[in-house]
């Protein structure tokens, strides 16, 4: 853990002023109340790191995609005081309605877009941008009608999918963007956040 906590801090993330201890009872009881087992690696994260406060980016390891290039991590769920309670683990992966095997695992930013983190299946450990807005399963002209300037990744997502080269997703995974095949990895992938 001694290199995530230097990875996290060189990026400028910090303990939240609002959150609580995360205990090994409390994860233990997360769990139990979902049904699910978390993947170590993540586990072990949530118990040091949840509730850290920061910023930096990710990129997607898919390419192109409807949200441009990667994601903006802003904030690590953990265990909040009541006032804060949408930063609290339980509250986050609550509000993405029936998990089935998914956890909250950072908030991204924007509109209510997580990174989520799968718990049992072929993917087990993967981590993933969830995308509240479901921008893949926009027209054309919706995307046209938000963004009048479209970045030149979302471009070519578009062309390729009007072009029926995009390549097939699982049912459910519409929405979701591979940033790492595991917690520790996505955390190695994490870079500071360009101002310009």
């Amino acid at each position: 853990m001694e290199a995530v906590r230097a990875k996290l801090e060189a990026l400028g993330y910090k303990p939240a002023d609002w959150q609580l201890p995360v205990t090994e009872e409390f994860v233990a009881e997360f769990e139990r109340d979902r049904g699910l087992r978390l993947p170590g690696d993540y586990r072990a994260f949530l118990l040091e790191f949840g509730g850290w406060v920061g910023s930096a980016t990710c990129d997607f390891l898919e390419q192109p995609t409807p949200n441009g290039t990667g994601a903006w991590i802003d904030l690590f769920y953990g265990r909040m005081v009541p006032e804060y309670e949408v930063y609290d683990i339980r509250w986050a992966t609550n509000s993405f309605g029936e998990s089935g095997g998914w956890v909250a695992a950072a908030s991204a930013g924007i509109n209510g877009c997580v990174v989520v983190v799968r718990c049992g299946g072929p993917d087990d450990g993967c981590v993933y941008f969830l995308d509240a807005d479901q921008r893949a399963l926009w027209p054309d002209e919706e995307f046209r009608r938000m963004f009048p300037a479209l970045h030149p990744s979302i471009e070519e997502w578009l062309a390729r999918r009007r072009a029926g080269q995009l390549p097939a997703k699982p049912e459910g995974y519409e929405c979701l963007f591979l940033l790492a095949r595991g917690f520790n990895e996505f955390i190695e992938r994490l870079a500071l956040t360009d101002d310009e």
